[in-house]
C-alpha cells in the first residue's frame, strides 16, 4: 500500500489527504500550527470559499442542512463564471494564470460537492457577506459559503 504524507492541515492539504485516501493510500497529515491556529489560509478567510452557482437550488445542494425557512427567506443570487473570473483578476492584481484560474473556476462547484460528499459541511456566510432588506437575506461579493 502506498503511504502519503501530507504536510499542513489547511483546506488544500486536507483535500489532498482525502483524495489520496480515496485512491487507497494510507495517509498521515502533519500540522505544526497550534490547535487554535490550524487551518492554513482558510483560517484567514474564516472558511469562506468562492464557488460558481446559480441560485438557491445549487446552494441547497452544497448545504443540505438548510431549513425550509432559511431557503424561503434567503436570496443567494448567483455567482456566474464570468464574475468569478473577473474577481480572480482583480484580487490577484491580474497576476494569475488564465488557464489555472479557469480550471479553478470551472471545477469549483463540483469540488465543493465532492468535499461535501466527504463530510465537509458548508454554511451560508450570513454574518459577513449578506444583508437583510424587506425580510429577505441577500448575499453580495461572491463569498456565499464557508466551510464549517
Amino acid at each position: 500500500m502506498t503511504h502519503v504524507i501530507v504536510v499542513g492541515g489547511g483546506n488544500a492539504a486536507l483535500c489532498a489527504a482525502i483524495s489520496a485516501r480515496e485512491r487507497g493510500a494510507e495517509v498521515t497529515v502533519l500540522e505544526r500550527a497550534p490547535f487554535e491556529q490550524r487551518g492554513g489560509n482558510s483560517r484567514f478567510t474564516a472558511g469562506g470559499m468562492r464557488v460558481v452557482y446559480d441560485g438557491n437550488a445549487d446552494m441547497q445542494a452544497l448545504m443540505p442542512d438548510l431549513t425550509e425557512d432559511e431557503l424561503a427567506r434567503t436570496d443567494f443570487g448567483s455567482y456566474p463564471r464570468d464574475r468569478f473570473y473577473d474577481d480572480m483578476g482583480r484580487i490577484t492584481e491580474y497576476r494569475t494564470d488564465p488557464d489555472l484560474a479557469g480550471k479553478l473556476i470551472d471545477d469549483s462547484f463540483d469540488t465543493l460537492r465532492w468535499m461535501s460528499g466527504h463530510g465537509v459541511r458548508f454554511l451560508p456566510m450570513y454574518g459577513r457577506q449578506s444583508f437583510e432588506t424587506d425580510g429577505r437575506v441577500r448575499f453580495w461579493g461572491g463569498l456565499t459559503v464557508e466551510a464549517l
